[in-house]
């Protein structure tokens, strides 16, 4: 019975380490947090569905009621080592010159109140126009980064939203100048339908400034593993598979036979 407590104790203190290390990052916003999972589906970048199970290997992830977001790596993809991301915006459906989508990555996820030149910005205006810019210290540079980004988007429907709307597919080489980093790292996503003034900015994470990188939120970990839906995340697969090893070995251990003396 000793020896069954010990094993027991010691599965509950690595499920508590687990728990207290698998968010640990270097900077950033904790309360925003994503994993990066391999992708199962190399996803055709064309800004819509292709297939009805080309994002469902990547969890969404939440910019606002009105947008989401998917992001996993691909090893798939033909140029290479990827990462892969789909942004869909609910509600807008207008091609105005002044909508935007950003992406920013902090590389070493030093965080810090200005992007250094480990933060990378690439901005799609007026669903046309793509810009690249490095941190300086204070502020943003253009750069030439052509290598880095496959991108497209489209007005469509999908399997989250059965009504028109804009559909991004974007794809960013780990191999490529910008050569976004491999976890922890700063990550944020921010939406701008310029017809819609009123509800400004849209980001992951909320309120977040592109100029901010404390501010971002976390790419926190990755898994080698198909992704498991929000309600079974990888710590809680492994407490419960490490609760089923405890007990089924509690019951199926031998027991000590008790012998009784009878005496006349």
């Amino acid at each position: 019975m000793k020896k069954t407590s010990t094993i027991a104790v010691s599965i509950l203190m690595l499920c508590s380490l687990l728990i207290a290390t698998a968010g640990i990052a270097n900077a950033g916003n904790m309360d925003y947090e994503l994993t990066e999972y391999w992708a199962v589906t190399s996803p055709t970048i064309d800004g819509e569905w292709t297939s009805a199970d080309e994002w469902t290997d990547a969890p969404t992830m939440n910019i606002s009621d009105n947008a989401m977001f998917k992001f996993k790596v691909d090893t798939g993809n033909a140029a290479g080592y990827m990462i892969d991301m789909l942004v869909e915006f609910y509600n807008d459906t207008t091609n105005d010159a002044g909508d935007y989508y950003q992406f920013n990555f902090d590389n070493d996820n030093s965080g810090g109140t200005a992007p250094d030149s480990d933060c990378f910005m690439i901005e799609i205006t007026g669903h046309t126009d793509l810009a690249f810019y490095q941190g300086n210290g204070a502020g943003w540079d253009d750069i030439t980064a052509a290598d880095t980004v496959e991108w497209a988007d489209s007005i469509g429907v999908s399997p989250k939203l059965g009504t028109d709307h804009y559909i991004l597919e974007i794809a960013f080489n780990k191999q490529g100048t910008i050569a976004v980093g491999a976890p922890p790292n700063g990550v944020r996503i921010a939406v701008y339908d310029a017809s819609n003034p009123s509800a400004g900015v849209e980001a992951w994470a909320p309120g977040s400034s592109a100029d901010v990188p404390d501010e971002w939120g976390v790419n926190s970990s990755y898994s080698s593993e198909p992704y498991v839906p929000e309600a079974f995340s990888v710590v809680v697969v492994i407490l419960l598979s490490s609760v089923a090893v405890a007990v089924g070995f509690f019951f199926t251990r031998k027991h000590p036979k008790t012998v009784i003396n009878y005496t006349r």
